[in-house]
């Protein structure tokens, strides 16, 4: 894959995402909302340099992950895109499911805990169980905030999956069965169709 941006592009590792998505609740005065946030692997980046006629790009919207604000106001459910590089269009999801999903499971969702992968083996006779992980992979970030009240689900893919390498994940009907798993798959789908769609417009800059 080949990347080109121009030598001056920049980083803002001195802002903290977090505080971006503070700065925007408060300035919104947004008290129910979700926080939706995919991380992928990193993946390797060729630099290659472009001709002089070509924009400026932000490095950071390359690397860093965006964090999607999912919120309700006056029976109304609005979204936008906080990342280091830009301020985005606040737009209407077309799909607000999740918010209903959430508010009929809330008891169940906030108590919902991910299990790590896990398998049997028989060993002398013995049922044994053991958890893997990877060193790389996908990881789903959901943070509900009611009134200041806030609860986090942190789904990683591997955990997800039904077998790897002729392993079986004795979790994994468990895990996609959670209430809080069918909000990440429609936050994902809504987030990566506005992306694929080129729905946000950048508003300004931040650098």
């Amino acid at each position: 894959m080949f990347l080109t941006f121009i030598s001056n592009s920049q980083t803002h590792q001195k802002v903290n995402i977090n505080e971006l998505v503070s700065d925007f609740i408060a300035t919104q005065k947004i008290d129910t909302l979700i926080t939706y946030q995919k991380i992928n692997p990193e993946n390797p980046i060729i630099i290659v340099e472009p001709s002089s006629d070509e924009k400026d790009t932000c490095f950071d919207d390359l690397v860093n992950p965006s964090v999607y604000v999912f919120w309700k106001k006056k029976d109304n459910i609005f979204l936008t895109k906080i990342n280091y590089c830009h301020e985005y269009s606040i737009i209407t999801p077309n799909d607000t499911s999740f918010w209903e999903i959430y508010f009929l499971n809330k008891t169940t969702i906030d108590s919902e805990k991910v299990k790590s992968f896990e398998f049997i083996t028989i060993e002398k006779s013995k049922k044994k169980k053991y958890a893997i992980s990877i060193n790389h992979s996908t990881f789903h970030k959901l943070n509900v905030i009611i009134n200041g009240n806030k609860n986090e689900k942190l789904f990683d893919t591997f955990d997800l999956q039904k077998e790897s390498d002729g392993l079986i994940n004795i979790n994994y009907k468990k895990n996609n069965s959670l209430k809080s798993k069918k909000i990440i798959d429609i936050l994902e789908k809504i987030t990566s169709e506005t992306e694929k769609n080129n729905t946000f417009k950048k508003i300004k800059s931040r650098q």
